[in-house]
């Protein structure tokens, strides 16, 4: 069970860095076209990353603790 840490480790550095990288792009746009139309995607997306991102740290701890 032990050899899926480190796999789990990269995928959950992916995830981290695709996060930081949704939001510093979503505070400072660089395209002069940014709107409120974006802004809200860029809560949609932050959002589905938190939905996503949270109950499978929390199964992922909680199979490993258990199992």
């Amino acid at each position: 069970m032990s050899n899926y840490i480190p796999a789990l480790i990269v995928v959950a550095a992916v995830c981290v860095f695709g996060l930081i990288a949704t939001i510093r792009i979503g505070l400072n746009p660089e395209d002069e076209t940014y709107n409120k139309q974006a802004r809200k995607r860029f809560k949609l997306l932050s959002l589905l990353y938190v939905i996503a991102f949270v109950p499978a740290l929390i199964w992922t701890v909680v199979y490993y603790y258990f199992f």
